[in-house]
């Protein structure tokens, strides 16, 4: 226990006394002292892994300003874990009633006379408060350095990292933050006390694009290509049979900086693309000036495929964990969405797990609400920490460690891997796993009881990807950039195809239709597979470092289940919603 930075000084104790106290302390884990201090319990998990591959510069400026979160845990959690089971169970009569965000904060969000409590600690610490969630699960507080160190007992200094930009120096907790016993069952974690760590996006470029219109494959796949070739339900597709637009559903963009509007109008103008939705910019503590590659493609992705759909694109200011956790639960909270799509994210070990255990609250109210989430599961096959390899003593190349890509491993998200397609304008010629396909074994996650079927693990941890589609940069899509056309791959353009596609079937139902991979694993198991998905069979996410894991009959960590034929599975989602309604 270190009680180097005490709330109230003891100096008109006697060193006996505070001697005797600190021994009470070591013999009384769960007491609260009456001499002016309180124990305090250590938050584990709680300093951003990026510190220990940085340099350490010095103590960090008492005066310096963070901003952070400080995350609380829901009431009645086990209750709601098990009404998301029932949600999603046909056979329960609770299937298909959703909540509300109403509802949660009734039956589940964190009593106020807590959330009370909790603030009124930071504020004793001088502190400010900025925000406090809807749903009570998020208090975003502004403090000093000063009194940060001494509200949590924890050092503050100033670290350096190279990173893709460069030289880039910051400030973090050396090492694992405490909080007052007395908190303990209702703080959840603190987020934020690193002033660097951040998700990446997970899209590549590709070669640029000299035409809008060329040839699909590595010039460039269009909207239509991609339509046709996966059977999307849409209009898009010249030999679909009834074509759906969006039309009366909404699909959020969970994403950071902001697009181009000039971008958009010619790419739709060039693609031939007549949008009738609307788009809605939600900006996320602050509203970001920089043109971002990822944040442009999801829109012109997701509002591609789905031209009838609204579009809300909740943008935060940068992509700092502090503030995609914060947009993923404005996304929660508003409810105005039927599906989610998020192109970003991190390797699990470089995440952390405090940080997981934040944002899973979140995307477990999404699942209870009926809003499924479509995550791209990253770029660098199944080592996705992009630690390159290293060679051994005899000069060959040893593989670095597998790790997946954190959102997408959440149970309660698809993980949304990627293939390489080669195609001739729309006519399928081979499509095999691409070696950049995230997908592997979570270090975290249990593997969810919905998470079986032929190919599927039987080990005690969450398996990804889910399901798939192109994302090799080398048989990429055309985009419009910068003004500029471009070609990008990546599962981050996967994941909006799939969340558009879900919005199509969300029309055709005209209603929502909540945990996709519930839905998405009946039919892996089911007579049905082979006429709803592409099996992928062919190829390995090794990213050339190493063997990852191969593509195989059925399920594998690669692609999943494969890629869709989007009008049959769409056909087979309606159907089994109307054989199942309660």
């Amino acid at each position: 226990m270190n009680f180097r930075k005490t709330v109230i000084s003891l100096s008109a104790i006697g060193a006996g006394i505070v001697a005797l106290i600190l021994l009470l302390g070591y013999f009384m884990p769960n007491s609260v002292f009456d001499f002016g201090f309180e124990r305090m319990q250590v938050l584990p998990d709680s300093t951003a892994p990026i510190v220990r591959s940085s340099k350490l510069e010095g103590p960090a400026e008492d005066g310096e300003k963070i901003r952070f979160l400080v995350g609380l845990k829901l009431r009645n959690e086990a209750e709601l874990d098990k009404y998301i089971a029932e949600v999603n169970d046909p056979a329960s009569p609770n299937y298909g009633k959703y909540l509300t965000p109403t509802d949660i904060q009734a039956l589940y969000s964190p009593a106020t006379d807590d959330v009370d409590a909790v603030i009124a600690f930071l504020q004793d610490h001088q502190m400010t408060v900025l925000n406090v969630s809807d749903n009570r699960t998020l208090i975003y507080v502004e403090g000093t350095v000063a009194q940060i160190e001494s509200a949590f007992d924890v050092e503050m200094n100033r670290y350096s990292i190279t990173d893709a930009t460069g030289l880039v120096t910051y400030t973090s907790n050396a090492g694992d933050p405490s909080i007052p016993v007395r908190l303990e069952h209702t703080i959840e974690g603190i987020m934020g006390l690193n002033t660097y760590a951040r998700f990446q996006s997970n899209a590549l470029e590709g070669t640029p694009e000299k035409e809008p219109k060329a040839p699909a494959g590595p010039r460039g796949m269009s909207p239509e290509d991609v339509a046709t070739v996966y059977d999307f339900p849409n209009a898009n597709n010249k030999n679909v049979g009834t074509a759906y637009s969006g039309k009366g559903k909404k699909l959020a963009i969970a994403t950071a900086h902001t697009y181009d509007p000039d971008d958009m109008k010619e790419y739709w103008k060039q693609h031939g693309i007549v949008r009738t939705g609307t788009i809605k910019n939600i900006y996320i503590n602050g509203k970001s000036t920089t043109l971002n590659s990822e944040t442009t493609l999801d829109l012109q992705t997701a509002g591609g495929q789905a031209p009838g759909a609204d579009i809300l694109m909740y943008m935060a200011v940068d992509p700092k964990f502090v503030n995609f956790t914060m947009t993923f639960n404005q996304v929660v909270v508003d409810n105005d969405a039927d599906v989610m799509s998020v192109s970003w994210g991190l390797c699990e070990s470089f995440t952390g797990k405090r940080q997981m255990k934040l944002e899973h609250t979140i995307f477990k109210q999404a699942a209870a609400q009926g809003m499924p989430v479509f995550v791209a599961s990253g770029d660098y096959g199944a080592y996705d920490c992009k630690i390159p390899p290293e060679k051994d003593e005899d000069g060959k190349l040893v593989a670095p460690p597998l790790d997946v890509d954190y959102p997408s491993s959440d149970p309660h998200i698809t993980a949304v891997g990627g293939t390489t397609l080669f195609d001739s304008q729309g006519s399928r010629a081979l499509e095999m796993a691409w070696k950049g396909s995230g997908g592997g074994v979570s270090d975290y996650w249990k593997r969810p009881s919905w998470q079986h079927g032929p190919g599927v693990p039987t080990s005690e941890k969450r398996n990804t990807a889910d399901v798939a589609l192109n994302a090799d940069p080398a048989t990429g899509y055309s985009f419009r950039f910068e003004g500029k056309w471009v070609v990008y791959g990546g599962t981050s353009v996967a994941a909006p195809e799939w969340a558009a596609l879900w919005i199509l079937i969300d029309e055709a139902a005209n209603k929502r239709i909540g945990n996709a991979n519930e839905l998405i694993y009946e039919m892996g198991r089911s007579a049905d597979y082979g006429k709803v998905f592409y099996d992928i069979t062919r190829g390995d996410n090794g990213n050339y470092w190493g063997p990852g894991y191969k593509a195989g009959t059925n399920w594998d960590h690669p692609t999943g289940w494969g890629v869709p034929k989007g009008e049959a599975l769409l056909d087979w989602v309606v159907k089994s919603q109307k054989t199942t309604s309660p």
